[in-house]
């Protein structure tokens, strides 16, 4: 997962987790009186699910379809407003003498500059790692402090103590072998120790307070360990680290903290006698008066509380009753309702972290080795025959590797803008709006078919601002193609940015486009079929688009994409080249045509 991805995943995360923060208490609000202690608390553990899943299986029923009514695809790039910055200046793919049959136009390129400072996302990036950083650290100091109490503090040698301590246990049936210490550090009792659970006593406890109110002490302790709240613990802690910067989930986990002591004196209470409930409540409120302070450690389970907090305990420790079926089968209902609104994602909204590699190749295959030809560049070759449906990949694991498209993606701007209306035939006209560019072809109006032939970027990019990017991202869904993310923005996400998509995925593209299975029309296919034609001689005919990717001046990336007619037979092929020294089209594409030259399919 790249930078960019991770930030667009965690602003993505952090949203849909304050989102299902708020249903939580409006639920717990609306069903307080059916739900059982123990739900209230449980349903918390939704958010943590939510939190920390990265994919979702969508749902016609989740709450996050209100993104679709907001006309929101990509969250944390429209809402949170995390987009790339960049100064656009332009290259050329040169054009290198191919074949005397190739007589296309150059490729002009974008290449963009990008600096620390100038990008969005590293700002937002170092922020968020500043904030991170310094809670981690404050988590190691009180992780630290609390090891050293957990190796200086005494074992409890009172036999009083000692029996109350083996009688808790067996009343809660803990089969493992936690140690009861003392601390004089400490001035609240509590559970920590996530390898070898402790539980620690105040100093003067064993002997200030009764038997019957140290076993209650002892016993919701022991309920700690029992219901596992340290890892429960810690796995909050490290996703209020994640983030930090929503105010929100610090106040969801903080609210789950209380009801877990609540659930916690549930639990002690459903072994007691009802004649004993009131002397708990009598021990808490003793405790806290004598011996108790906040415990701000998070990862550990204390027994301290704030004074509203307190009220809250009492009270409820008043009206406890053992659950009843009623409050069970409203517990499972609300569950598996909240389940299916909240587990799920939006219908139609893939979210912004995709697989960086797409899937493995099913059909008939052969791995060839092609390194002569890419020589220094580090690259892949897929090429397809449509009529048996073989493949023939050199470099299987850059095949599968999901890189910008660039220029090669203005074949989809086409389709898309025909499909939608926005541009009626081959010949219709775009007007140019008086930008200067470096390239005298771009400085005048355009057709689709001189847009094409020239890579006019500034006819796709308005192309794709009249279609917008809720459209786009539908017919990307449609047609498979690589991670359909649109979150850098309407006129880069293609231009080594967001939208990424392997080589395998190009061919599978074309041959759909040369088979009229994508979702547009025959015409319309037929059109862009006509525009990216290149040679048609002696019964071969070559149609192909290349795309060079230039960031900070570094050609990264070069593609050559298409598909060849030739003696009777159809080939899709794509090639795609990563380095640093000429990588750019041009060069895939002199690559591209020597292999198929080789194969006699040129």
């Amino acid at each position: 997962m790249g930078q960019s991805s991770f930030i667009l995943w965690l602003l993505d995360s952090s949203l849909m987790g304050s989102i299902l923060i708020v249903l939580i208490i409006l639920v717990r609000l609306t069903f307080k009186k059916r739900l059982s202690t123990h739900c209230q608390y449980l349903i918390w553990f939704m958010l943590i699910v939510r939190l920390i899943i990265p994919y979702a299986p969508e749902s016609s029923i989740s709450i996050f379809n209100v993104f679709l009514h907001l006309n929101i695809k990509t969250w944390p790039g429209h809402v949170i407003g995390v987009q790339t910055n960049s100064q656009a200046t332009w290259s050329t793919d040169s054009q290198l003498p191919i074949s005397t049959t190739v007589n296309d136009a150059d490729d002009y390129t974008h290449r963009i500059e990008r600096s620390f400072f100038d990008s969005n996302e590293n700002i937002v990036l170092g922020i968020w790692l500043i904030g991170a950083l310094s809670l981690t650290i404050y988590t190691i100091t009180l992780t630290a402090r609390m090891r050293r109490i957990l190796k200086n503090g005494a074992k409890v040698t009172d036999v009083g103590a000692i029996g109350l301590f083996e009688e808790c246990k067996l009343a809660l049936n803990i089969k493992s072998t936690p140690v009861l210490i003392e601390s004089s550090v400490i001035r609240s009792p509590m559970a920590a120790g996530t390898l070898r659970p402790h539980i620690i006593l105040p100093s003067g406890i064993v002997t200030e307070l009764s038997q019957e109110k140290l076993r209650f002490i002892i016993l919701h302790e022991l309920a700690h360990l029992q219901r596992k709240d340290i890892y429960v613990n810690w796995i909050t802690t490290l996703l209020q680290i994640f983030h930090w910067f929503n105010p929100l989930i610090w106040y969801a986990f903080n609210q789950m903290r209380e009801d877990r002591e609540l659930a916690c004196d549930a639990n002690v209470l459903s072994v007691l006698k009802p004649d004993e409930y009131k002397s708990y409540g009598d021990a808490i409120i003793c405790l806290l008066e004598r011996f108790s302070y906040p415990v701000y450690d998070h990862t550990v389970a204390g027994f301290a509380s704030g004074k509203s907090h307190i009220k809250q305990r009492m009270v409820k420790i008043a009206a406890y009753k053992k659950g009843t079926i009623a409050e069970i089968f409203w517990g499972i209902s609300l569950f598996s309702l909240m389940g299916c609104l909240a587990l799920t994602n939006a219908q139609g909204i893939t979210g912004p972290v995709q697989e960086e590699k797409a899937p493995k190749l099913q059909q008939s295959v052969t791995y060839e080795d092609l390194s002569s030809y890419f020589k220094e560049y580090d690259g892949s070759f897929v090429l397809l025959d449509l009529e048996s449906g073989h493949y023939q990949v050199y470099n299987d694991a850059n095949s599968k590797k999901r890189v910008s498209p660039d220029s090669t993606y203005k074949i989809i701007s086409s389709l898309v803008g025909l499909e939608t209306e926005v541009v009626t035939n081959e010949n219709a006209q775009m007007e140019w709006d008086g930008t200067i560019y470096p390239f005298e072809q771009w400085n005048k109006d355009q057709t689709l078919t001189s847009a094409t032939i020239n890579s006019v970027s500034w006819y796709f990019q308005k192309v794709d601002s009249l279609v917008g990017k809720t459209r786009i991202e539908s017919y990307l869904k449609q047609m498979g193609y690589g991670n359909v993310d649109l979150s850098g923005g309407i006129n880069e996400f293609w231009l080594e940015s967001s939208l990424k998509i392997s080589p395998i995925e190009q061919v599978k593209i074309l041959e759909k486009l040369y088979t009229y299975k994508l979702p547009f029309s025959r015409r319309n296919i037929d059109i862009v079929k006509k525009t990216i034609k290149l040679s048609d001689q002696d019964k071969i005919t070559l149609y192909g688009k290349t795309g060079t990717g230039i960031v900070n001046g570094n050609q990264l990336n070069g593609w050559f994409v298409g598909f060849v007619e030739s003696k009777g037979k159809v080939f899709a092929f794509a090639t795609n080249i990563q380095g640093k020294v000429w990588t750019d089209g041009a060069t895939a594409k002199t690559i591209t045509l020597s292999i198929l030259k080789d194969k006699n399919i040129l």
